[in-house]
């Protein structure tokens, strides 16, 4: 009768056993797909953070370059422009964790750009000048299930998610009594 007993007990402890091997086979890839989601979301948070500072760095640059005529906006927007998206040493090289200069959005939704407009200052008769800084990256995705699913998101099927910041900030310029002639406005975006 003992004998029994634990043959009975043997065969329970290897059905116990089999049956959580096939629970684990079919949680394991659902917690596996989890898992590279949160790392996946790492990886474009972080890319965000770096779009954000590299474009706030921008924009700071531009506000401390005088900038009072077109003419001179003419000059600053492209070396604003290029201090941003260099390959090399560019802000968005030195923010963004595995930047690739290709993945620069340069048109469409979200593209890359430095704009400068006037603009009446806080006392009536006075002016200033604006300068807005903006940068698209489009980030890939590495996870490719999550990949198919985000693509679409942005409004763009590219193989990535496009990510984007902008930042508008006042030129350190003296305030101007007259509205510069003709009014800055210019955008550049090669």
């Amino acid at each position: 009768m003992f004998a029994s007993r634990v043959r009975l007990s043997t065969a329970r402890g290897t059905r116990q056993q089999a049956q959580a091997l096939v629970e684990l086979a079919i949680i394991l890839p659902i917690l596996a797909l989890l898992f590279l989601a949160i790392v996946q979301f790492a990886f474009i948070f972080a890319a965000q953070i770096g779009v954000t500072n590299a474009v706030r760095e921008a924009a700071r640059v531009a506000a401390i370059s005088p900038t009072k005529t077109d003419a001179q906006a003419v000059t600053n927007a492209p070396d604003v422009y290029n201090r941003l998206i260099n390959p090399s040493n560019g802000l968005l090289k030195q923010n963004v964790f595995a930047f690739s200069a290709g993945n620069i959005v340069t048109t469409g939704v979200a593209d890359t750009q430095v704009c400068y407009r006037d603009g009446p200052a806080a006392a009536a008769g006075e002016f200033v000048v604006f300068v807005k800084v903006e940068a698209g990256y489009r980030h890939p995705m590495i996870v490719p299930v999550l990949g198919n699913i985000l693509d679409g998101i942005d409004g763009v099927s590219d193989g990535g998610l496009r990510i984007a910041s902008a930042e508008e900030m006042r030129v350190e310029n003296e305030i101007l009594l007259t509205a510069p002639a003709p009014a800055v406005l210019e955008c550049y975006n090669p």
